[in-house]
């Protein structure tokens, strides 16, 4: 399991991400990673300064800059006892899109952001604007942390996709994607592991809309066919992972990924929800997948997104 080398936590707000930082300077700690903290401004209207000739952009800029980096004083004291390479970077504009330009100039391996707190009191969502862009936008995976949950995570849930037209006796590239990166966070917390997996028969669908004559004992041996296909698949992956000290818990319902995932991840309580917010099929520069956004309109609990390889995103480096 390669380690990370490079983590990102996203700040708004030193006072509120204390919990977050902690966790975030102990991961960096285990996986021998270096931290950087991205703090985001407003964008200054350059129409005010034309009000006020002593007032000259840059330096005010450079004023906020040190004034802002004065909050981070007790996370650098942190980081310098726990050995850990801390950086400081303020910038201004847009959350998102500075976020990303960072990952992608930096070779950042995880962006970690705490959800807000004003989002949930306004909508049924737990992301606003930001985190969904990042969710779409970001190249690298994206955790991001529910506001008011505790850490450590103490139950994580991966949720893999298979296609049953491959070749099943290998394991696929994107879901060892997702398990490795949930066992990281496994390994750190001590948390639980669940494995799910969304599976349909859909023959037995175009069967029941025709009204033919098969049999309902035909169509249950049908049934569990597909099902011990999907489990076969889903055995495969883990086996790959080689880690036999660990317990895994699969979870494997029939239905619609939109329909049957998140009542199953509220049911079991998950902390952190691991998933892929792309097919693996989809095209290069495609947002995000019609499922997974669903997925996430839906749950209400921690998630870490991830993007297959193939994935470029639309917001363009800093050069």
């Amino acid at each position: 399991m390669t380690a990370l080398t490079h983590l990102l936590l996203v700040s708004t707000s030193v006072k509120h991400e204390q919990t977050l930082f902690d966790w975030t300077l102990n991961l960096a700690q285990n996986q021998g990673a270096k931290l950087s903290v991205l703090r985001v401004l407003p964008e200054m209207d350059q129409g005010l300064f034309s009000w006020f000739d002593a007032l000259i952009p840059e330096e005010v800029k450079a004023r906020e800059k040190q004034t802002v980096l004065t909050e981070f004083e007790g996370w650098y004291s942190q980081a310098k006892e726990a050995g850990v390479k801390l950086e400081i970077q303020i910038e201004f504009g847009k959350v998102f899109y500075r976020a990303i330009q960072y990952v992608l100039n930096h070779s950042v391996d995880w962006l970690i952001k705490k959800t807000d707190e004003a989002s949930h009191a306004l909508t049924a969502h737990i992301f606003d604007s930001h985190d969904l862009h990042l969710l779409r936008k970001c190249p690298c995976p994206v955790l991001l942390h529910k506001h008011g949950t505790c850490l450590p995570f103490k139950k994580v849930m991966a949720c893999l996709d298979v296609d049953l037209d491959a070749d099943l006796t290998k394991p696929d590239a994107f879901n060892q994607s997702i398990l490795n990166s949930a066992l990281k966070v496994v390994e750190q917390d001590g948390a639980n592991l669940e494995v799910l997996h969304a599976w349909q028969a859909d023959t037995e669908n175009w069967v029941r809309y025709w009204n033919t004559d098969i049999s309902e004992k035909a169509l249950f041996q049908f049934r569990e066919e597909v099902r011990s296909q999907h489990l076969k698949a889903i055995e495969v992956e883990l086996e790959a992972l080689n880690m036999p000290n660990a317990t895994v818990e699969m979870v494997l319902p029939k239905g619609e990924a939109t329909e049957v995932i998140p009542p199953i991840v509220a049911l079991h309580q998950v902390d952190l929800l691991v998933m892929g917010t792309l097919g693996r099929h989809g095209l290069p520069g495609m947002i995000i997948g019609n499922t997974s956004e669903s997925i996430l309109e839906q749950v209400n609990c921690s998630v870490l997104a991830l993007k297959p390889s193939h994935f470029v995103s639309p917001v363009l480096p800093v050069l």
